[in-house]
């Protein structure tokens, strides 16, 4: 995400690269205007050019005499018209040289055309002049006359363009070719002078061209984020007390946690200050020489895996730090000391004997391991792992292990969001410390962590193998059949071999029920065993269960064990799951003449025959209509792997196929899991099931920090797509990472280490912008040699996707017709938590209302990209100004559902004629924010979730802005035929006003055409009304829903503070099962409309009940109406002493406990 800076932020401070050159750019006046000679580049796919001329330059008048002239060198043949250069606008009474059909001429205005027989052949140069004199056109090439007419007189623009992209309709097609010496002047040429210019050619070898699509450019600008504490004046304050630190209960585990018979998770740590242990080293610490109550004291039963501040608070140290504004009596000083871990076990008889290695899965950000009085390794960068060979360390009995973490050595200094000091910058100096956690510095959507996510943060495991080893098995899908009927594996197999002498061994792999088994001789070092479905008939699956994206098919997993046997004992065993897929993409890629082309790329296919499609260089990298987008490496357009596309109405953007199948990408962001890391399975699964009931398809890893396996373990359970960042933020703002071989280094790892997950289908190489050349260069060699499947960009946005943003609250109508269109990777709106989930992380009720600094630490931006502003005024101009927090809430909560929902409505109005993609900013909190989520921290949904579940359903309908016509989406692969629109429009009185019904058929993967236009209907509503869709089947089963409310302004929107309060009927049962459900039956009997009702499971102390995930909530019923709603949470016994609490815009509180069969 962008921070936008129109000035030195409070306390901040911007670095230059190449200080003097940057300074010189930005110090410099705009073109003066010159009428030439130009030299100028135009690809034909890219965009035009244009130079100032002096708005009193004589030559621009309607009867000026006046000479153009320059020479011309085509890229490619031209089918049909295309302006080449001239003078003024050229879509009204411009001046222009064209080219048709290969043939010169020129324009006068959109219709006046000077047609000659002169050809301008690709690759050649022609030297061409326009002499206007006494109300006569002449037409010159190489120097001779070719055409001739009258004169159109008509005063023209101050601007010279070359290649213009606004062109007359008549004019289809883009110029592409070099343009040298170009020259535009008052005064007529004679014939003679005509001659003399085109007497030498150009030297293309010594034309300096200006490229009209420049290549990308490399970082020239950044900023260091906080550089000086900020003033106290501005720190957040409250009239409240922290909270008292409060210790969780130690689970006792065992130190040696067995993984399965010869690998054990190391446990049963303990953490220390490293000042707190005065002159302990790591020999005497793994030696257990620290014996004594001094040294006791100063140890902490460890979370692991975990950070430092989440063992500090677990263990009562400091207060929990998502609560009001406990994280400012945590000190900063966290982050600026190394910290011990200590573990000690006795070594297992199953592992003696045996070939012992240490395993850490993820140290944040550098460790010194030391066993036993012994210095094994280290580790640098959080998401390395690191391998340590101890088997001449441990011994049978006691062990101790020690770890010296470190944390990033360029902290930063924390910003304090209020509302005073404003959002602050995102980020500062510890991006140059990336790979790591970059964002715990403290961005827009979290305060800054104060260890930086130092720590152990993934698990520690002992090994115990033979003499060899297995490495990271890659399992890929090579060929899958267009019916789907059978697919074809590769499977490569890594095999260490640590011993001095080479080694005789049995690769055996099982997947399901069939058996494969390799004879293999592995060198000193190791080697990689290949097998293919061309080797191994086994690898030829028929039938396959395939591996789908949510709402598109069941995301289907294989699990794989795969041993190695030396001399018939087991060496090694490994186990991985795998799903069968195939991904591809639409992409617009220049090709050599320059020539945009939208093709489908299988990146599998050219890695089989050992080619490299994409070219993602700077260079490679230029401006076209929409964005930019990347090149064709040289003659890789006419690979097997390219397939052209006749239909390129999504040029330049990224189009995604599963399995064959286009994608309509619908999700969101996650900036962060978690802000301290707690990301335990058990933590993270509600998430991901509250973004598959969603109907999401997608999550981006943002800058990398969501990096852990449970993280991709889920996304391919829940059938959730991977955008997979790097640990890198945005161009000409963030800094770039120090270490480039350090970054190299662990961006290696993720990619062996998660490349079998489905779930992955690109890679980007940095937030916002292109890595340096250094990283862009070496990432994408990474993922074309240890992946080789899937499309590396640089660029999380721009790059053959829409740009970013935005972020504050817009009217709904502008996501239809204006924002984030084509693929959008980012775009945002402010998202208030529910009243529940707002009072539990702001407890102190002096700090509830009005608005105060705990709003804006916890993300209720007063400046920056998420300024509340917009909403704030959109809230109070159709709601009326709020009067307290629960008066705020219940409208903030119709504008969430509204926005949200229209967010995505908006992306299916255009889906496959401009959008292919769109995620939100963001889908998920790392912490207890009220800024850009779907639901909260908490697991609590407001009302934002409900409105993308359902406009991001897979059969779907709705009714568009502006115009209010009604269409049907169908996301799915397969047709729904015998479908019925049924839409119903009340008034504000809730009298049912008009009613309509149309039949429909639902193409796949489509958006029908307009099946009722509406507007007609809303006239009777006198400016405020309602509108009910349903989407009936055959059998009268309601497929889809919708309920609007409408008004014809904000004044009119205000009739809404006027609706009646109504009593909403409830009756609940509970239905026990494997997973137990909650049925509630809700009822308006009212003859008003019931606005935004919304349910609340509470348990006997009135405390929520979460999780818990509601089938639909924040309902909207018409008079009469009765909804059937499934609740599923914990457990039976949860549920059955429930009680169900009912409130709404116009709803009368009330409450029902639950019932059911005991």
């Amino acid at each position: 995400m962008l921070m936008v800076r129109k000035a030195f932020g409070r306390g901040a401070l911007w670095l230059l690269c190449g200080c003097m050159a940057w300074a010189a750019v930005e110090a410099a006046p705009a073109d003066a205007p010159s009428p030439g000679p130009y030299d100028v580049r135009v690809l034909a796919g890219g965009m035009g050019l244009a130079k100032k001329l002096a708005a009193d330059a004589p030559l621009l008048a309607a009867d000026a005499d006046w000479s153009v002239s320059g020479w011309v060198r085509p890229s490619r043949a031209t089918a049909g018209p295309a302006l080449i250069a001239g003078i003024g606008e050229p879509q009204t009474a411009g001046r222009y040289f064209t080219i048709d059909n290969g043939r010169l001429g020129f324009v006068q205005g959109a219709d006046t055309v000077l047609r000659s027989r002169q050809a301008l052949r690709a690759g050649t140069w022609t030297q061409i002049a326009a002499v206007a004199q006494g109300g006569q056109l002449t037409l010159y090439a190489d120097g001779r006359r070719v055409a001739s007419g009258a004169l159109r007189k008509k005063v023209v623009a101050p601007v010279l363009m070359f290649g213009p992209r606004e062109q007359p309709a008549a004019y289809t097609q883009h110029f592409g070719g070099e343009i040298a010496g170009f020259v535009a002047q008052a005064g007529a040429l004679d014939a003679a002078a005509v001659a003399q210019l085109a007497g030498r050619a150009p030297d293309a070898a010594l034309q300096r061209f200006e490229d009209a699509s420049p290549a990308w450019q490399v970082q020239v600008r950044q900023m260091a984020g906080q550089v000086a504490p900020q003033a106290p004046a501005t720190l957040p304050r409250s009239a409240a007390a922290f909270s008292a630190p409060v210790a969780t209960p130690i689970q006792q585990a065992p130190a040696l946690q067995p993984l399965d018979a010869a690998a054990w998770r190391v446990g049963a740590w303990q953490l220390a200050a490293a000042p707190d242990l005065g002159q302990a080293t790591g020999a005497s610490l793994s030696r257990g020489d620290d014996a004594g109550a001094a040294a006791a004291a100063a140890w902490h039963v460890a979370t692991v895996p975990g950070t430092v501040l989440t063992t500090l608070v677990d263990r009562g140290v400091y207060p929990d730090p998502d609560i009001g504004l406990n994280n400012m009596v945590i000190p900063e000083s966290l982050s600026r000391q190394d910290w011990w871990y200590r573990s000690s076990f006795d070594l297992p008889a199953a592992a003696q004997d045996r070939r012992l290695e240490l395993l850490f899965n993820g140290i944040n950000y550098a460790g010194e391991i030391w066993v036993n009085g012994t210095q094994v390794g280290r580790t640098r960068g959080a998401f390395a792992r690191g391998r340590f060979d101890v088997s001449k360390q441990l011994k049978a009995g006691r062990n101790v292990i020690a770890v010296r973490v470190s944390p990033p050595p360029h902290p930063g200094i924390a910003h304090e969001q209020s509302m005073t000091a404003g959002v602050g910058e995102n980020g500062g100096v510890q991006a140059l410390d990336g790979p790591t956690f970059i964002a715990s510095e403290g961005w827009d959507w979290i305060p800054a962590v104060r260890d930086r996510n130092t720590g152990l943060w993934q698990d520690v495991q002992l090994h115990a193998t033979g003499p060899v080893a297995l490495g990271d098995t890659q399992v890929v899908t090579t060929r899958l059949a267009p019916d789907h009927r059978r697919a074809e594996l590769e499977v490569n197999v890594p095999l260490r071999n640590e011993t001095a002498a080479v080694v005789q061994g049995t690769v055996q792999l099982a997947v399901g029920d069939v058996r494969i088994q390799r004879q293999v001789e592995v060198p000193v070092g190791g080697t990689t065993l290949k097998l293919t479905a061309a080797d191994t008939p086994e690898l030829v699956i028929a039938n396959p269960r395939l591996w789908w994206p949510n709402g598109y098919g069941e995301p289907a997993l294989y699990p794989l064990q795969v041993g190695v046997d030396v001399a018939g004992t087991r060496s090694d065993t490994q186990r991985l799951r795998f799903g069968i897929r195939e991904v591809s993409y639409e992409l617009s890629l220049f090709d050599q003449d320059g020539a945009l082309r939208r093709v489908l790329v299988d990146f599998n296919k050219a890695r089989q025959r050992g080619e490299r499609i994409v070219d993602a260089r700077h260079s490679a990298i230029r401006p076209v209509p929409g964005g930019d987008a990347q090149s064709f490496y040289p003659g890789a357009q006419a690979s097997p792997a390219v397939t052209p596309l006749s239909d390129d109405a999504l040029a330049p953007y990224l189009a995604i196929r599963i399995n064959g199948v286009r994608i309509a990408v619908k999700g969101g962001n996650w900036g962060m899991d978690d802000w301290r890391k707690r990301v335990s399975r058990e933590r993270l699964e509600p998430y991901f099931r509250l973004q598959r009931d969603a109907h999401f398809n997608v999550v981006r890893n943002w800058v990398g920090q969501n990096t852990e396996a449970s993280f991709y373990e889920l996304a391919d359970e829940y059938g959730m797509l991977v955008f997979n960042d790097f640990w890198q933020s945005t161009q000409n703002y963030n800094m770039e990472p120090a270490d480039a071989a350090l970054f190299l280094d662990n961006a290696a790892e993720v990619i062996k280490r998660f490349r079998n997950h489905p779930s992955i289908v690109l890679w980007f190489g940095r937030n916002e912008g292109v890595p340096a050349p250094i990283l862009n260069e070496g990432l994408d060699k990474l993922v074309a040699d240890l992946d080789g499947t899937r499309w590396y960009t640089g660029s999380s946005n721009q790059v053959n996707l829409q740009g970013s943003g935005p972020y504050n609250y817009r009217e709904p109508v502008a996501y239809f017709n204006a924002l984030a269109q084509g693929f959008s990777v980012e775009v945002g709106t402010p998202s208030f938590s529910t009243l529940e989930s707002f009072k539990a992380s702001v407890p102190a009720a002096q700090d509830q209302w009005p608005i105060s600094d705990a709003w804006a630490y916890h993300d209720w931006h007063q400046s920056g990209n998420g300024d509340t502003a917009s909403f704030m005024r959109s809230l109070t101009d159709k709601l009326g100004a709020p009067t307290s927090l629960d008066d705020f809430e219940r409208k903030a909560q119709l504008l969430n559902y509204d926005t949200h929902r229209a967010i995505f409505e908006g992306f299916n109005a255009q889906l496959w004629t401009k959008n292919s993609g769109r995620l939100l900013w963001m889908s998920h909190p790392a912490w207890p924010s009220n800024m850009w989520q779907v639901y909260s921290h908490d697991y609590d949904t407001h009302a934002a979730y409900y409105g993308v579940r359902n406009a991001a359903e897979t059969l779907h309908v709705q009714m568009n802005l502006p115009g209010h016509e009604v269409v049907v989406v169908n996301n799915a692969s397969t047709p729904v035929r015998g479908l019925r629109v049924r839409a119903e429009v009340y008034g504000s009185d809730g009298a049912l006003l008009q009613q309509r019904e149309q039949a429909v058929d639902a193409a796949p993967v489509a958006v029908s055409a307009p099946v009722l236009q509406l507007a007609p209907l809303l006239k009777d509503t006198n400016g405020l009304g309602f509108v009910r869709l349903q989407l009936l089947d055959r059998d009268g089963l309601v497929r889809s829903r919708n309920f609007y409310w409408v008004a014809g302004n904000d004044s009119a929107m205000r009739g809404l503070t006027a609706l009646a309060a109504v009593p909403v009927q409830l009756a609940t049962r509970l239905d026990d099962g494997a997973e137990p459900v909650l049925r509630a039956s809700v009822r308006n009997p009212s003859q008003q409309v019931a606005l935004n009702t919304k349910l609340t499971l509470v348990d006997a102390h009135g405390q929520r009940i979460l999780p818990a995930y509601y089938s639909d909530n924040y309902l909207s019923l018409v008079p009469g109406e009765q909804r059937e709603i499934e609740i599923r949470g914990p457990s039976a016994s949860v549920l059955r002493n429930a009680t169900l609490q009912l409130r709404g815009w116009n709803v009368q509180p009330s409450s029902g406990a639950v019932s059911g069969s005991p």
